[in-house]
């Protein structure tokens, strides 16, 4: 299903990573709608089951919330990339806000499990400061923090060696290209005197 976060990449980005709230809050934020939307009509019919329409309507709202519960899980999510990470924050059905924080912009990343649930079960969240701005990304209840972290790390390094090799390329070839420009139109004769 990560087609359905190209919407957040560049031309050339490819999503290597996604990395998720952990499922147990989702578990928590839908069993309310699970158990009234639900569970609560399935067990109503069998005694009132002249209220056909009725269970029915009650049973769509409660599948509907759990969609949207769903949704917002899902959509909280950071996107590891080639270029850098992408915090999208799920605020509702039509509300959906996106940050970017491309590799050598990263200043900083950390992780905290606070709890006796979270350290159980794994989960916390991670913390990724920007260069030179106040900005930060942040996602809560990460799904094994630790191993997130690590990802970003490897892929910043990856990311960092990659352009350090291109820029060394680019530099190499403007170098070569002066030097045979100077010794194509007769300059470089003048610098051995």
């Amino acid at each position: 299903m990560q087609f359905l976060f190209s919407s957040h990449l560049d031309e050339g980005e490819e999503t290597i990573a996604v990395a998720h709230r952990h499922a147990l809050i989702l578990k928590m934020a839908s069993f309310k709608t699970f158990l009234f939307g639900i569970l609560s009509p399935v067990a109503f019919f069998p005694f009132f089951p002249s209220a056909f329409m009725i269970v029915l309507v009650w049973g769509a709202m409660g599948l509907l919330g759990m969609c949207y519960h769903f949704f917002d899980w899902y959509f909280d999510a950071w996107l590891l990339t080639n270029k850098g990470v992408i915090d999208i924050e799920q605020n509702g059905l039509f509300d959906r806000n996106s940050t970017r924080v491309d590799y050598h912009m990263i200043e900083g990343i950390a992780y905290t499990v606070k709890g006796v649930i979270p350290t159980i079960f794994n989960y916390g969240d991670i913390v990724i400061d920007k260069l030179g701005a106040a900005t930060t990304l942040v996602l809560k209840d990460a799904t094994n923090p630790k191993k997130v972290e690590r990802k970003v790390i490897k892929y910043q390094e990856e990311f960092v060696t990659e352009k350090s090799m291109r820029d060394h390329d680019v530099l190499k070839t403007m170098l070569a290209e002066m030097v045979a420009h100077h010794v194509k139109s007769g300059d470089i004769d003048s610098y051995k005197n």
